[in-house]
């Protein structure tokens, strides 16, 4: 008797060299595996969990309707070959479970280039979508004005691999800024901080690849992003409003926390 499940069955093996080696490669008896393709028999719930990982499948796509589990079928194999095709793909996210918390936006502190003795204050967001955790990170410096500021956005992605958040962004321009930053979780009472380190190479004018302790400060509390781009800037080293656990840290010796 022809199911749902068989038909379905039936299409997925036609995508293989043969039935005998699917029973192999999933550890199934052929005979009883051959009922579940005349329809004779129905797998268990462990089987059919097996059988659907197998083909890259949920369990209930195997009982779904034959037009829906091809459409399925051919939308995963299409964005496993795109994954295939990026070498970075299993690294980001990494474990993303690990790294959803961390979402959220921060303040991020690292020495200015140009001048050693400043620190540079952006902001940065890490939000999740579709299984994929982005960062866009927004620089607003003073301009020739007292009020104009000039705006830089460079957008990216986020990792956690190895108890360490790995984030990785650019400009969307020709000649654009590129970034990399390693950043580690801190003891628990400094639990809002990530410290760590980045490179990047610069937008011209100057494009010298240059590299900084940098610390994430995560801002919980704030009213709306204006306040939180109001902080943004260029401040000395030594500044009062500069957060005392930040001023220490990028102005130690030690380039690891």
């Amino acid at each position: 008797m022809t199911t749902e499940l068989s038909q379905n069955l039936k299409f997925l093996c036609a995508e293989k060299p043969s039935v005998a080696a699917i029973c192999r490669d999933i550890g199934i008896n052929h005979q009883q595996f051959s009922k579940y393709l005349t329809g004779r028999s129905k797998p268990s719930a462990h089987n059919l969990r097996r059988i659907a990982q197998y083909f890259g499948l949920e369990d209930e796509d195997l009982n779904a309707p034959h037009a829906q589990l091809v459409r399925t079928y051919r939308t995963n194999r299409a964005t496993l070959e795109t994954r295939r095709a990026d070498p970075l793909s299993g690294v980001f996210p990494g474990d993303l479970t690990k790294l959803r918390p961390f979402l959220g936006a921060y303040q991020v502190f690292f020495h200015a280039p140009v001048a050693t003795d400043s620190i540079v204050v952006n902001t940065v967001f890490l939000d999740e979508r579709n299984g994929v955790v982005y960062s866009r990170l927004i620089e607003a410096l003073k301009g020739g004005s007292v009020t104009g500021r000039r705006w830089t956005r460079c957008d990216g992605k986020a990792a956690f691999q190895d108890g360490r958040v790995f984030v990785v962004d650019t400009e969307r321009r020709d000649e654009s800024a590129l970034s990399m930053y390693v950043l580690s979780p801190p003891p628990r009472q400094k639990r809002q901080y990530l410290f760590g380190t980045m490179c990047f190479l610069a937008s011209l004018p100057r494009r010298t690849p240059y590299a900084s302790k940098v610390v994430w400060k995560k801002f919980d509390n704030f009213r709306s992003v204006r306040e939180l781009f109001e902080t943004c800037g260029v401040y000395p080293e030594k500044s009062v409003k500069l957060d005392p656990v930040v001023r220490n840290y990028l102005s130690s010796g030690d380039f690891e926390y």
